[in-house]
C-alpha cells in the first residue's frame, strides 16, 4: 500500500469516527452509531485539532461546540496534554479564538517571528482575505472563524458523555477524571500512576483527588505489596446515577490511544515519505511502532510483530488496521457466556477451542488428541475445574504476552486464543477465560 492511501485511509476513519463522536456530544450533526465509551473530551479535541485540518467543516463545528460548552471542559487539562509544538500552537490559537469570543481578553500572543503564517487547513488554495486575527496571532492563516450558534449541550443520559456527567457533579477537576477512571476500567483496583496515566493528570494532582475522595468515604483504600491501591464501589456511584453498575461506560485509554493516532497521522503526512527508498521507508515506519508501541500497548492495541528485514512497512499498515478495530463500538461488546467446540485439525487429530458468544476464539488447547472423544475429556476438564490450574503469562518474540493454564505436573492445558499488548491485559484475559469456562456449554 503507498503511503499516500495509507494516510487516506487513516484520515477518512478518523473523520468519521470524530464526525460521529462530536454528533452525540452536541456538534449539530447526525451521529451513524451511538458510542458505549466515556469519551474524553480533551483528548478528541486534540486529535480534532489535527484531523480537521483536512476538514474545515468539522473544525468549525467543533469551534462552534467549544465556544459554547467551554465551561465544562478543562483547558488546564487540554494543555497539559499537549505533547509538541503543532499541538500547542493549535491548542493556544483555538483558546485565543474562545476567549474573543466569550468577551474575555485573549490570552497574549507570542512574538511575530519573520517566518509567513502556515496555512490552517491543507489542500486550500483560495487567497485569505480576512484573516482571522486569534490563529493568526499564533502563525496560522484561516479565513474569519464566525461562531454557527447551532451546537448543543452534551446529552448527559448518552454514556458518551459520562464525563460531562460527572464534572457538573465533581466540578471540571481531577476528582471527576479519577472517579471516572475507577467506575469505566475493568481493573478491581487502580494506583495513583496509573489513574494519572489515564486521566492526564499530574500524579500530585491524582494523590489529591483520591485523598479527598477518600476522606468523604467515595474510595476505599487497599495494600498490594507496599503499594496503595484504590477502588469504589460501583453499585453506590450507579445507584447515585440512577442506573445499574452493569450499565456504566466502557473505558478507552483515550490520551494514549488518540495521541498514538496523531502521532501516524503526522508522520504520514510528510511529504519526503513519497521519495523514501523501500529500505528507508520500511526502517522509518520501525522507528514510529517503536515509538507509539508502548502507548497502543497502555490502550490495549498488540501492535503487528515485527517479522525483521524490510517488513517496517507493512507492519505499520497492520497496525493501523489493528488500532481502527479500536474505535469501532462493536468491539466493545463483553463476553458474558461461550461454548466449548472439538474440532479435527490439518492433522486430522483434534483439538478444542473456547469459543465466546461473538465468536472470538478465548482460548485453545495446548495440544492435540488422538480421537474425538479424547478432546472432549481434556475440555470437560477444564470446564468442571477451571481453578484447579495454574495460569501462566508468558511474553513472545514480539514483545506481546499470551497466558496458558500449568496442571500440576507442569503439563500445559490451555492456551490464550491472542496475544495481549501488555501483561495486564493477558492476566485479565486468563481470569476472564477462566470463569466462561466454568459458565461454558460443554462440548
Amino acid at each position: 500500500m503507498p503511503t499516500s492511501a495509507l494516510r487516506q485511509r487513516l484520515n477518512a476513519a478518523l473523520l468519521d469516527f470524530a464526525w460521529d463522536e462530536w454528533a452525540q456530544m452536541g456538534v449539530l450533526a447526525t451521529p451513524g452509531r451511538r458510542s458505549p465509551w466515556a469519551q474524553d473530551p480533551e483528548a478528541l479535541l486534540l486529535l480534532t485539532l489535527e484531523l480537521a485540518r483536512d476538514d474545515p467543516r468539522l473544525f468549525d463545528e467543533v469551534l462552534d461546540w467549544l465556544g459554547h460548552n467551554e465551561p465544562v471542559v478543562s483547558t488546564r487539562r487540554l494543555r497539559s496534554l499537549c505533547e509538541d509544538c503543532d499541538d500547542e500552537r493549535l491548542v493556544s490559537a483555538t483558546l485565543n479564538w474562545v476567549a474573543g469570543r466569550r468577551g474575555r481578553q485573549p490570552p497574549r500572543p507570542p512574538a511575530p517571528g519573520d517566518r509567513a503564517p502556515e496555512p490552517l487547513f491543507r489542500g486550500l488554495s483560495a487567497p485569505v482575505r480576512s484573516a482571522d486575527a486569534a490563529f493568526l496571532a499564533h502563525g496560522l492563516l484561516r479565513p474569519e472563524a464566525i461562531p454557527s450558534g447551532k451546537s448543543r449541550d452534551p446529552d448527559l443520559t448518552l454514556p458518551i458523555n459520562f464525563a460531562f456527567r460527572l464534572r457538573h457533579l465533581l466540578g471540571v477537576s481531577a476528582r471527576a477524571e479519577t472517579v471516572r477512571f475507577l467506575l469505566t476500567s475493568d481493573v478491581q483496583s487502580a494506583s495513583v500512576a496509573a489513574v494519572a496515566s489515564s486521566g492526564g493528570y499530574a500524579k500530585r494532582n491524582v494523590q489529591e483527588a483520591l485523598r479527598g475522595l477518600h476522606a468523604a468515604g467515595a474510595v476505599s483504600v487497599i495494600a498490594v505489596g507496599a503499594e496503595r491501591r484504590y477502588r469504589t464501589d460501583r453499585a453506590v456511584w450507579a445507584h447515585l446515577l440512577g442506573s445499574d453498575a452493569s450499565d456504566l461506560p466502557i473505558h478507552r485509554d483515550w490520551p494514549q490511544l488518540l495521541g498514538a493516532l496523531r502521532r501516524m497521522l503526522r508522520w504520514l503526512a510528510r511529504p519526503e515519505l513519497a521519495r523514501f527508498s523501500e529500505y528507508l521507508l520500511a526502517s522509518q515506519a520501525r522507528d514510529l511502532l517503536d515509538e507509539i508501541h508502548p502507548r497502543l500497548a497502555q490502550a490495549g492495541v498488540v501492535t503487528a510483530a515485527s517479522r525483521g528485514g524490510d517488513t517496517g512497512w507493512k507492519d505499520l499498515v497492520e497496525t493501523v488496521e489493528r488500532t481502527l478495530v479500536a474505535l469501532d463500538p462493536g468491539n466493545a461488546t463483553v463476553e458474558r457466556s461461550a461454548d466449548f467446540e472439538v474440532y479435527a485439525d490439518a492433522t486430522r487429530h483434534h483439538r478444542w477451542r473456547l469459543n465466546a458468544t461473538n465468536g472470538r476464539i478465548v482460548a485453545t488447547s495446548s495440544e492435540s488428541y488422538a480421537s474425538r472423544a479424547s478432546a472432549k475429556v481434556a475440555a470437560e476438564r477444564l470446564r468442571s475445574n477451571p481453578d484447579s490450574y495454574e495460569y501462566v503469562i508468558d511474553v513472545d518474540e514480539a514483545g506481546n504476552y499470551r497466558w496458558r493454564a500449568s496442571a500440576a505436573d507442569g503439563q500445559n492445558i490451555a492456551a490464550s486464543g491472542e496475544s495481549f499488548a501488555s501483561r495486564h491485559d493477558a492476566e485479565r484475559a486468563a481470569r476472564g477465560a477462566r470463569d466462561l469456562a466454568a459458565s461454558a456449554a460443554g462440548p
